[in-house]
Order: C-alpha cells, then sequence, then structure tokens
C-alpha cells in the first residue's frame, strides 16, 4: 500500500470560482470506513461536473474529489461481506457527491455500498455503464415490463447522443426495438449515425411550444432525459397504453401538461431514480448487462483517457464536445 494517491481536487477559490486538477495526496485523507479499493477505472456522470463547477445540490464540503462511479479490486477489508482481490464496483450511491469520490486511485467506502462484479464482465465494462447506463438500463427495463409490441411500435430516445441516451439506445437496439432518437447537436447526429442509428426526429419549436392538448400519435415509448418543455411536448405524442420514463432535467425541471394524454390515451409517466434501488436489483441488472443485454457495439459508445486527461476531458463535457460515456483508466500512465 503506497502511503500517497493521485487523484483530481476541486478547490473553492472565492464564493462562486473553482478550481480543479490532478494532485498527490496523503492515504491518511480517505475517509475512515469499512473497505479499501483500489481503483481501476471510473467515469464521468453530469453530477461530477456540476460537482467540479461547486454546484451546492450536489457538493457542499471543498476540497472534495468528485467520482459517482468507481471499479476495481479490494485492498483491505474490515467487512465480512468482502475480502482482498474481491473485483468490485460502486454506482448510485453518495460516493463523489459529499463524500471522496471515485476520480481517485484509491477510494475507501461501506461495504453496504459496493457491488461484486458478475465473473463474466470486466472493470472497464462496467465503468461504461456507471450511473449513467445503469439508470438507462432500468429505463430499458421499464419498458419491457410494460410489454409494448416491439414489431409495430416506435420508441424515441432523447438527448441520444449522451451518457444515458446512447447507452438506452444501445440497449433498446440490442432488443430489437424501432429506435428514433432525437438529439441537438449536430455532431451528435455523426455519433448516433455510426451507431447505426437513422432515424434522428425533429422536436421543432412550434410543437414543443403548442397549446393543443393532444398531438398526432408518434411513439409508443419514450426515454427522455430533458424535461421541461420537451417532455411537455413528448407527452402529447405518446400513442395508447404508451409509456414515458423521465430520467433527467437538462430541459429542465418544471413542465405544464394536461389531463388529456393520461385519460384519452391511457399513457403512463414513470420516474428513474437509481440511487433508491437495492444492492440487489443491482446485482441483478449488472448479471442482464454481462450476458442476454450485452451488446458486441458497446465499444463505441465511449471513449477512454487517463486520470491525468481528465481535466480536459470535464472542459469538453462542459462545452457539450463529448458524446457517450466518458470512461477513465486510472492505470493508464
Amino acid at each position: 500500500m503506497t502511503e500517497y494517491y493521485n487523484a483530481l481536487v476541486v478547490e473553492k477559490k472565492s464564493p462562486r470560482e473553482f478550481e480543479y486538477r490532478v494532485k498527490s495526496l496523503p492515504v491518511t485523507h480517505l475517509p475512515s470506513s469499512e473497505v479499501l479499493v483500489k481503483v481501476h477505472y471510473s467515469s464521468l456522470n453530469y453530477k461530477d461536473i456540476l460537482s467540479c463547477q461547486g454546484n451546492p445540490a450536489v457538493t457542499r464540503r471543498f476540497p472534495h474529489t468528485p467520482g459517482l462511479d468507481a471499479s476495481g479490486v479490494v485492498e483491505q477489508s474490515n467487512s465480512a461481506l468482502f475480502k482482498k482481490g474481491d473485483r468490485v464496483a460502486v454506482f448510485c450511491t453518495p460516493l463523489g457527491m459529499n463524500y471522496q469520490g471515485g476520480l481517485a486511485e484509491y477510494i475507501c467506502v461501506p461495504a453496504e455500498w459496493l457491488i461484486r462484479l458478475p465473473e463474466n464482465m470486466c472493470l472497464e465494462e462496467v465503468m461504461v455503464y456507471g450511473t449513467a447506463g445503469y439508470t438507462a438500463a432500468l429505463a430499458v427495463e421499464a419498458i419491457e415490463k410494460h410489454g409494448i409490441d416491439k414489431s409495430a411500435s416506435k420508441v424515441l430516445v432523447t438527448g441520444a447522443s449522451g451518457g444515458l441516451g446512447s447507452i438506452a439506445v444501445l440497449l433498446l437496439k440490442h432488443l430489437g426495438y424501432d429506435v428514433e432518437v432525437s438529439v441537438t447537436r449536430e455532431n451528435g447526429k455523426v455519433f448516433l449515425e455510426n451507431l447505426g442509428v437513422t432515424a434522428i426526429v425533429d422536436l421543432n419549436a412550434s410543437d414543443v411550444k403548442t397549446t393543443q392538448n393532444l398531438l398526432p400519435s408518434r411513439w409508443q415509448a419514450v426515454i427522455d432525459v430533458a424535461g421541461g418543455d420537451v417532455l411537455a411536448c413528448i407527452l402529447k405524442q405518446v400513442s395508447e397504453n404508451g409509456i414515458v420514463v423521465s430520467t433527467g432535467l437538462v430541459a429542465g425541471t418544471h413542465f405544464e401538461t394536461n389531463v388529456l394524454p393520461f385519460i384519452l390515451r391511457g399513457i403512463s409517466l414513470i420516474g428513474i431514480n437509481a440511487e433508491g434501488t437495492s444492492v440487489e436489483s443491482r446485482k441483478s441488472l449488472l448479471i442482464k448487462l454481462a450476458s442476454i443485454w450485452r451488446s458486441s457495439a458497446l465499444c463505441d459508445v465511449y471513449t477512454k483517457v487517463k486520470l491525468a486527461g481528465v481535466s480536459c476531458a470535464i472542459e469538453n463535457f462542459k462545452e457539450q464536445n463529448i458524446y457517450g460515456r466518458v470512461v477513465v483508466d486510472m492505470e493508464a500512465k
């Protein structure tokens, strides 16, 4: 065990000024907890960017190491649940918010946060999913349970060039759904075309702002990362007994709607709270992702960066120049 480790550290320079860079920290800086993990991979999520910007809804105490996700090997354990050498992952927990996070060579966490990986899932693969991908998988699972007819139904994914959206597209296509996507970034269309997506639809401004209570039916199911007026517009275009799964808020937290899509078309609107799922649910879904839901195109939805390059990746993320998922390789020098 080394005496020092490298980590991304966010520091508060003034009430509205935050800086982040990779620093060497003593291992005594780690929280005191049950299981010490040598991190091999982490990933970037939207909340990590907010933490780097000092968003108080995510992180209130600085200096701070962000990183919602981590995968690695147990180095030390005071818990009967894990032993040295176990391959583990952590996602959808308080890690990286007000608790020192996964963008570091080591983490020390409660045993209840950790999940032992399925034998046929590697440390890198689980971080391609991470919090965003797991949320996408929960949304796809909700659509599967709703029981729509794949042969006669279209599924829309909004924000499809982002981390959550791209994983949702990948899983839906793998499971045989007819997928359409909505994307606002022009380069995002190229990224999605490379994933084999050909149906890119335009949620035009007139539809988004319309005061009509219903619009012509277009989709049987929707995975929405936008929220706001986009979600309100989508609800009016879901066909009879369809389902909308809300997973994000990039277009806003508030929207105005009416009851007609619900009482005339019988549609369902559900939300995904990935952090509220049990460890057993996470294990079960990881087993699916490592077997019957595994897509051969997974390698096309992410880029890999070193810890030393994560600050640059965060800047690209903030400027919307990142498509798909970003995996951080802690072992690469």
